[in-house]
């Protein structure tokens, strides 16, 4: 029998503040997914103003990045040469996603849609920032 690392509830909680934090420091509408491994969905913030898709397409982020174990951002630069990666049922290449890891293993991911690209890399990596306090 193995023993594995887990986001609990009260670290999907304290990882959504962080993100949620910078996401009202920079002033952007965004909605906030925070995944388990498998990418299900943990918690979700969609900020006043955020526009109605974005809760669907932070939470595909998240997945995205869960189960692929990368950035999103990543899979969006391969798609030119591989448009394949569209055709994945659940799954969502664009900038805004990032893997959730505690020494060496994908625990989660979290994913932000509604800002600019560089503002959605920026909340998630708050929320990176933020596990690796609490590890």
């Amino acid at each position: 029998m193995r023993t594995r690392l887990a986001l609990t509830a009260a670290d999907a909680d304290r990882l959504l503040a962080a993100a949620r934090a910078e996401a009202e420091g920079r002033r952007v509408e965004v909605t906030i997914a925070i995944v388990d491994e498998a990418g299900i969905l943990l918690a979700l913030h969609r900020l006043d103003g955020a526009r109605l898709h974005t809760p669907e397409a932070a939470w595909l982020k998240a997945r995205t990045a869960a189960i692929t174990r990368q950035p999103t951002e990543d899979l969006q630069a391969a798609v030119p040469a591989n448009p394949a990666l569209l055709s994945f049922p659940g799954r969502m290449p664009l900038t805004g996603g990032l893997p959730l890891v505690v020494d060496g293993v994908t625990v989660g991911g979290v994913g932000s849609s509604g800002g600019e690209p560089t503002d959605d890399v920026a909340v998630c990596a708050a929320a990176v920032a933020a596990l690796t306090s609490l590890s």
